[in-house]
């Protein structure tokens, strides 16, 4: 049985040792970062599966390390933060990360969500020499803006192997869970998803907080509007969102 490896980058000693003993419990190899250059340092030396990433780290914060991290790998990343604004939030899923966790948090929650984030990475994430593109272009799968059809240069094509997605010709840098978002929509065209629909399709039914679908549209505009001034996912008020054709 392969054992996944975690680094935890964490500054407070006993939510480390909470981590540390209910992830080895389940079975994961360790390594723990306690400020940021330890966490890039380590990052740097080792191959992880998935990373747990306070915030507030010391001499550099969780902020810079995600950017660092970024740069050179896709790995999943947890944000810890014992924060509740938004800003914060959305500024690490600007910034790539997959997934965040509010302290204190739930056992069962934050287990899920490592093992759930892991299975997303390594079953939805092939090898590039494995990726077949099959872009969606006939009549049916077209997106669409007020009921006629897109001109070549702004039609929303996506690769699910690949996990890519395309503007015409003009790939959009999405993250994981973006793109997983803009799928799900994709795959219900005419159909509106609520917001407790698409947190239940992609990140798990211990996903409780509703803004974190917000922030993540929010961001698959902005992309997709680096190409395209057509409306690609329409806002359902009081209800959800929707991709029409």
């Amino acid at each position: 049985m392969h054992m996944y490896k975690i680094l935890i980058c964490e500054d407070e000693e006993n939510i480390v040792s909470f981590l540390e003993a209910e992830l080895k419990f389940e079975s994961f190899e360790i390594d723990i970062a306690y400020d940021g250059e330890e966490a890039i340092t380590l990052f740097s030396q080792n191959e992880y599966d998935l990373i747990l990433l306070d915030i507030m780290l010391p001499i550099r914060n969780g902020l810079e390390c995600l950017r660092e991290f970024r740069k050179t790998s896709s790995v999943p990343v947890i944000i810890l933060t014992a924060r509740k604004e938004v800003f914060d939030k959305v500024a690490f899923l600007n910034a790539g990360a997959d997934d965040y966790v509010t302290k204190p948090f739930d056992t069962l929650e934050l287990i899920a969500r490592v093992k759930r984030n892991i299975k997303r990475f390594k079953t939805l994430t092939p090898k590039e020499s494995q990726a077949k593109m099959s872009l969606y272009d006939n009549h049916e799968n077209i997106h669409k803006t007020n009921s006629s059809k897109l001109p070549n240069n702004t039609q929303l094509k996506l690769n699910k192997e690949g996990y890519q997605a395309y503007i015409g010709d003009n790939q959009l840098a999405l993250t994981k869970t973006e793109f997983e978002i803009l799928l799900h929509l994709h795959s219900n065209l005419n159909k509106v998803q609520t917001r407790e629909e698409i947190i239940r399709t992609v990140f798990g039914d211990f996903y409780g907080e509703s803004n974190i679908v917000d922030a993540n549209i929010k961001n698959i505009r902005a992309k997709i509007a680096n190409y395209t001034s057509h409306q690609v996912i329409e806002t359902v008020r009081g209800k959800g969102y929707v991709i029409r054709i």
